[in-house]
């Protein structure tokens, strides 16, 4: 009785740490981590979700389309490793966790001549087999972030780009600073998200520091240390839409809405991402680059 019960104990601990393990070789995420944090203006709209602005019909079933093409695509491509993969894990799990509980329920332990060998036997092959699968999955998805995500990655989005387009009814008033360029604006907007991703894809740390405020940096820098393993985060569409921009003392304050569609490290679904980002430059500096001061979540 005793050492069924020891086995039973032995059983949860080892499925407690087969899925923490699993969470930290799976668990990679987008720049920020979708939290809130930085610094953000006193402006009442941007803690509201924006209203969705008008598009024709052709334009949407074409955005559908190409996100759909290019979600067949990178699932034809990955989807059967990882189904092979899956698959042979589960059944050796299955195998050795239907085994444990045989020896454990009738006695087969024993049978070997010592207390509990048959169970220890299928413990550490079982630990053995999770561990060399786990580290297979990680060393996979390494070798494909920094590979795929310097050329085949960027070669993706860069023809993507030209089937993007920013909103068609531009959110912010007529009033804007004196000089300031919004489409010049936006199509820097889009460059900087896609830098600033592929750079916290490769946790280059001290490429983001050149366009990020202290307190954005100094947070971003936390998630490094807390994620240091290299990523892969491929953006499927990206649609900038400026939602304010406006002199704030010697500052230009303006507020991008990022509609992003994205697929991370180990999803086969690609999946809607929307934040608001907060840039700020002194207005008489004007080939300074924006200073991003905050990213905010949007209240849904």
């Amino acid at each position: 009785m005793n050492r069924r019960l020891v086995s039973v104990f032995i059983i949860f601990f080892m499925t407690l740490g087969a899925f923490a393990l699993m969470h930290d070789t799976a668990d990679a995420r987008k720049m920020g981590g979708g939290k809130s944090f930085g610094s953000k203006p006193s402006y009442q709209r941007s803690t509201q979700q924006p209203a969705q602005s008008p598009t024709s019909p052709a334009r949407t079933q074409n955005t559908n389309e190409q996100a759909r093409q290019g979600q067949q695509a990178q699932q034809g491509a990955a989807a059967p490793p990882m189904g092979a993969r899956s698959g042979f894990g589960g059944m050796l799990g299955g195998m050795l966790m239907g085994g444990l509980i045989g020896s454990m329920l009738f006695g087969g332990g024993a049978g070997l001549g010592g207390p509990g060998m048959l169970d220890m036997l299928l413990i550490g092959g079982g630990l053995f087999l999770l561990f060399r699968f786990l580290r297979a999955r990680r060393m996979a998805a390494e070798g494909a972030g920094p590979q795929a995500g310097g050329a085949q990655t960027h070669e993706r989005a860069a023809n993507a780009w030209g089937n993007l387009s920013t909103a068609s009814e531009p959110a912010y008033g007529p009033d804007l600073p004196a000089g300031f360029d919004p489409d010049e604006f936006l199509q820097g907007a889009k460059a900087i998200y896609v830098r600033l991703q592929s750079s916290w894809d490769k946790r280059d740390i001290d490429d983001i520091r050149q366009f990020t405020s202290d307190e954005v940096y100094e947070e971003i820098a936390r998630q490094a240390t807390e994620d240091p393993t290299p990523g892969k985060t491929e953006l499927l569409l990206i649609t900038p839409q400026l939602i304010e921009a406006r002199e704030v003392g010697q500052q230009i304050i303006a507020t991008v809405l990022y509609d992003v569609m994205l697929r991370e490290d180990g999803d086969t679904h690609s999946r809607q991402d929307r934040e608001l980002w907060h840039f700020s430059r002194d207005r008489d500096r004007p080939e300074d680059f924006w200073v991003l001061e905050g990213i905010q979540q949007i209240e849904r």
